[in-house]
């Protein structure tokens, strides 16, 4: 039975496991390509891979989140945390190991103990490593990425602590402010090219394919600004609060105090003055409270704005072909055109002349444009409907025709067989004379195929042959019920 590959590419460890459970199920295998394949024979392989399956192998790398199945209570705080610690690194391993261009990839994240106060806190860092496959690279978007999904299973971790390298030693992360003007950079090259795509195939359409060249130069401003604005009206108020306290006092049949005041007063040998007998005092207090009017703006202003965009765009010409015959004659475009061209493409930007766009247009002969003239014949000429119609008939009378001779060849493959001699003694015969160059006269019950070409008479029979299996077995049956004697 022919081998058929188990796994491949496995790791060493996961290699041993595998190779154990074959050992212990008593199923042959060989190992290839340095130990990292393993080969079964072929129809061992549906039971091979649903028994190692049962035992959760191959474990494809690191120890995941499996390593808590198995409770253990004698283990203390530090060592639960030393296994989450590798059940998630080993997770993200076969998450990221995912991707098309990863080959296998290491993950390490750091622990800090927590801090009594917040000055003193730790922030947490990760490590990826990676190894790419043979002519493989990582975009700085798939980099980012996997700094981002890291980061995302991580409690308290940023994009900006995930270290990515290969196994090369090549740093594929940057960070701070490096980063952030790569980030800037591609926004700003994303921007140009969008713009310079869709000008170029606006253009296009007018001039022709490969007769336009268009440069987009963007200025973009990444400073980040986050203004607060308050402002206070004092022609506007209104009362917030008030409020009204009222006290009275009555002393009708007492006599109020009178007098001088002093030490003099307190004697005993002081004459007292007069006082009042009878009388009513009140107080009223008022209390207002107005608030003017204030308005607060918060105004966050973007990431990115865009300041000024400049278009230069290089259009190809007309050519004309003379009378006679002969190259073609360049004419460039009119100043007509190019306004026309320039009012097209300053809608299609988004001109702003506040911000100061600019846009500029020239006509000139394109040196290594494949056939202009050609090229512009052949976008300027409408396809007729009748030739789209004639050219879908014409296809389907040659598929028609392929099918009905196909169908032929195989219906004259059963009288060719048929017509062959009915013994077994009278087939060998005629071979033997074919194979010895015998004339066509002296093989009367020969097909004509074979006839003609004696030294492929034996591969003429097997095409036969092969052709209808079913047939060819009925003849031979027959051979032999006449070759059995009666």
């Amino acid at each position: 039975v022919p081998g058929r590959v188990l796994f491949s590419g496995l790791d060493p460890r996961d290699a041993a496991a595998v190779v154990a459970a074959l050992d212990a199920a008593k199923i042959p295998y060989s190992l290839d390509a340095g130990g990292t394949a393993i080969t079964v024979a072929g129809d061992q392989v549906d039971r091979a891979r649903l028994m190692l399956a049962e035992q959760d192998l191959p474990k494809a790398g690191n120890v995941g989140f499996e390593v808590f199945s198995e409770q253990s209570f004698g283990l203390t705080e530090f060592a639960q945390k030393v296994n989450y610690r590798r059940a998630l690194q080993g997770e993200l391993e076969r998450t990221i190991a995912a991707l098309d261009p990863v080959s296998s990839v290491r993950v390490h994240i750091t622990q800090p103990d927590r801090a009594v106060f917040a000055d003193e806190k730790i922030p947490r860092t990760a490590s990826v490593t990676l190894e790419l496959r043979s002519g493989r690279e990582l975009s700085d978007r798939q980099v980012g990425a996997v700094r981002h999904l890291v980061s995302a299973a991580v409690e308290g971790l940023s994009p900006g602590d995930v270290t990515v390298v290969t196994t090369d030693g090549a740093l594929l992360s940057r960070g701070g402010a490096d980063e952030a003007n790569t980030a800037a950079l591609d926004y700003e090259v994303d921007l140009e090219r969008d713009l310079e795509q869709r000008l170029t195939r606006l253009l296009e359409r007018t001039v022709g394919a490969d007769g336009v060249e268009v440069t987009v130069a963007a200025d973009v401003n990444f400073s980040h600004t986050d203004t607060t604005e308050e402002t206070y009206d004092p022609e506007q108020s209104a009362i917030r609060s008030e409020s009204l306290q009222e006290s009275r006092e009555s002393a009708s049949g007492t006599e109020r105090p009178g007098g001088v005041a002093g030490s003099e007063a307190n004697q005993p040998a002081a004459a007292s003055g007069g006082g009042s007998a009878g009388g009513e005092a009140s107080k009223m207090v008022r209390s207002r409270a107005y608030e003017i009017n204030r308005t607060v703006v918060h105004t966050v202003g973007p990431k990115a704005q865009l300041v000024r965009l400049t278009v230069a765009a290089l259009v190809d010409g007309t050519y004309t072909t003379p009378e006679g015959g002969g190259e073609p004659v360049y004419a460039p475009r009119t100043n007509a055109e190019l306004a026309e061209m320039q009012a097209v493409v300053e809608n299609a930007m988004g001109f702003n002349s506040a911000r100061g766009d600019r846009v500029k247009i020239a006509s000139a002969p394109f040196r290594d444009r494949r056939d202009p003239h050609t090229v512009a014949t052949i976008a300027t000429q409408p396809v007729a409907p009748w030739m789209v119609a004639a050219g879908g008939l014409g296809l389907f009378a040659v598929v028609a025709a392929m099918l009905m001779t196909r169908r032929r060849k195989q219906r004259a493959l059963v009288p060719e067989i048929l017509r062959l001699p009915s013994t077994v003694g009278e087939a060998e015969a005629a071979l033997a004379r074919v194979e010895a160059g015998a004339p066509r006269a002296a093989l009367p019950g020969l097909p004509a195929a074979i006839a003609e070409s004696p030294e492929g008479a034996r591969e003429r029979v097997l095409a036969l042959a092969s052709a209808d299996p079913e047939r060819t077995a009925d003849i031979i049956r027959g051979w032999i019920r006449a070759d059995e004697p009666a």
